[in-house]
């Protein structure tokens, strides 16, 4: 009877213990699945690949595409599907950019845009155009970006000994000019050949004003004796080579190119002058330089 009691008792333990456990379960509340972030949507726009100071005339390895939120204002943005960065080859940055700015389309100017010229010029220099002949460059082979010197080759009649003499003499005004554009086209990106009637230059104010004068001289016969001639320098040239070299350069005369010209030798070349003093009295003997 007692062993009876003892099995029931542990028996009603045991339910009370199952039943404890399975009301502390159902009381818990069940855990809570994390929920995820959803997905921000995201585009692609222009990014400035290195630092892009002002002037610079961009190339398309300049830009690059980055993810950008697809909900922020991209309304000023070069965006990727709108945009095609190849068309952006040429252009000259107004405003400067730091590596990873987004590129914004005011800022840049193309070479049809109002203004281009001005943001294309180096801070201090000018832009000033002058008209060439059919063979004042090499044969429609200076694109602009490229650097090149300006040659006046001009005629004028001077008085030799006997008779009044005309003489030629060919010297070069102004060196390492920089090519702004060539007729109205800025873009150098286009390789095909074309003779172009007007270049316009990159110069200081100084040469500005020697570019000036060399136009007078080149249009004060008509052009019919006179030229303006552009020379292309090369790209890797030796600057202190260059530098030495421009120091001994001299106008080039007739008589160095054909020697049916008398001797011209400097800047009194053709002729001997020689004063005689006596008293208040002075007088010019001419004598023909000897050969």
């Amino acid at each position: 009877m007692a062993s009876r009691k003892i099995s029931l008792l542990a028996a009603a333990t045991i339910v009370a213990i199952g039943t404890a456990a399975l009301v502390k379960n159902m009381s818990q509340p069940e855990p809570k699945q994390a929920q995820s972030l959803p997905e921000i949507a995201a585009i692609e726009i222009a990014i400035a690949a290195h630092d892009l100071p002002t002037g610079t005339i961009l190339k398309e390895s300049d830009l690059k595409w980055s993810r950008w939120a697809a909900n922020a204002d991209t309304s000023a943005m070069l965006v990727k599907g709108k945009t095609v960065l190849a068309n952006y080859a040429g252009a000259v940055v107004r405003d400067g950019f730091r590596a990873g700015d987004p590129i914004m389309a005011s800022r840049v100017a193309h070479s049809k845009d109002q203004g281009f010229l001005a943001a294309v010029l180096t801070p201090g220099m000018r832009a000033m155009s002058v008209s060439l002949s059919p063979t004042s460059q090499v044969a429609g082979f200076i694109f602009p970006g490229d650097r090149v010197d300006v040659i006046l080759t001009h005629s004028f009649s001077r008085k030799d000994v006997s008779a009044l003499s005309d003489r030629h003499v060919s010297e070069t005004v102004l060196r390492k000019v920089r090519v702004l554009a060539l007729d109205q086209r800025s873009n150098n990106q286009s390789k095909d050949p074309k003779v172009s009637q007007l270049a316009t230059l990159e110069v200081s104010p100084k040469d500005a004003e020697k570019l000036a004068l060399a136009v007078e001289i080149a249009s004060e016969q008509g052009g019919t004796k006179t030229a303006l001639t552009l020379i292309l320098r090369s790209l890797a040239a030796d600057e202190a080579i260059d530098a030495k070299a421009e120091e001994k350069f001299t106008p080039t005369w007739d008589n160095e190119v054909s020697r049916s010209y008398p001797d011209s030798n400097g800047d009194d070349g053709l002729i001997h002058r020689v004063q005689v003093m006596r008293g208040k009295n002075t007088t010019e003997n001419v004598f023909e330089r000897q050969r």
